[in-house]
């Protein structure tokens, strides 16, 4: 993972703690990594923390916050 990856996750992960409020933020944390982990073997990264955000969206289902749903 570059720095770059890292950061994009952080933001991802940021941005589902806000959209999930009743979700633990580790456990938000640890479905990212989990889901993240499944495109490990993807050459092309550019596009892998969208991957990963909309993986976890799907996972975790309706947005429990008071927010409009992120754009996917």
């Amino acid at each position: 993972m570059t720095t770059h990856e890292d950061q994009q996750l952080d933001e991802v992960i940021e941005r589902l703690t806000v959209r999930y409020p009743t979700i633990a933020p580790a456990e938000i944390a640890d479905t990212v990594r989990r889901a993240y982990d499944q495109f490990a073997k993807v050459h092309v990264r550019d596009f892998v923390p969208l991957l990963v955000e909309h993986h976890v969206r799907e996972e975790l289902g309706a947005p429990t916050g008071g927010i409009p749903p992120i754009p996917g």
